[in-house]
């Protein structure tokens, strides 16, 4: 058993390096200060918010990285999400089920609405919703057939 989930997190190990620099490079700040915003990333690294947001939501999306809590941004007065690095296959592998399960229900949904007859351009709409999802079914699948 103890072997079975040592290499289970060393896959894990290995997709978290696979992934493209630009967003590893965003994980891996992410990783070093535990908790920080996208504003902060900017502000301490000198990187355009535009390069980072989107990277975010990706890692997000492939569930490496996740919410934290909200700070206060003193230039702004709004508050700014922080995200922590997901360090456990665990939770990485809880984090993918769940979000997988989403995705499934969404598509499920916009499936039913699609055949149910709605206007042309509803349909047009669902339809790329639908390759939106189906793809982040698909990367979903594999990182987690890869850390299995």
């Amino acid at each position: 058993m103890e072997t079975s989930i040592q290499n289970r997190n060393t896959s894990y190990r290995n997709i978290i390096n696979k992934i493209p620099n630009k967003r590893k490079q965003i994980y891996e700040i992410i990783l070093k200060h535990n908790g920080i915003t996208a504003q902060e990333i900017s502000n301490l690294y000198r990187l355009p918010i535009n390069q980072i947001t989107g990277r975010i939501t990706e890692l997000k999306d492939m569930c490496f990285i996740k919410e934290s809590v909200l700070h206060i941004n003193h230039q702004s007065g709004n508050y700014c999400t922080s995200y922590v690095a997901v360090k456990k296959t665990e939770e990485f592998m809880f984090l993918t089920n769940a979000k997988y399960s989403a995705l499934v229900n969404m598509k499920k949904s916009l499936e039913f609405d699609y055949h149910y007859g709605l206007s042309e351009y509803t349909m047009k709409y669902i339809k790329k919703e639908l390759k939106k999802i189906e793809s982040k079914i698909t990367r979903l699948d594999t990182l987690q057939k890869i850390a299995a």
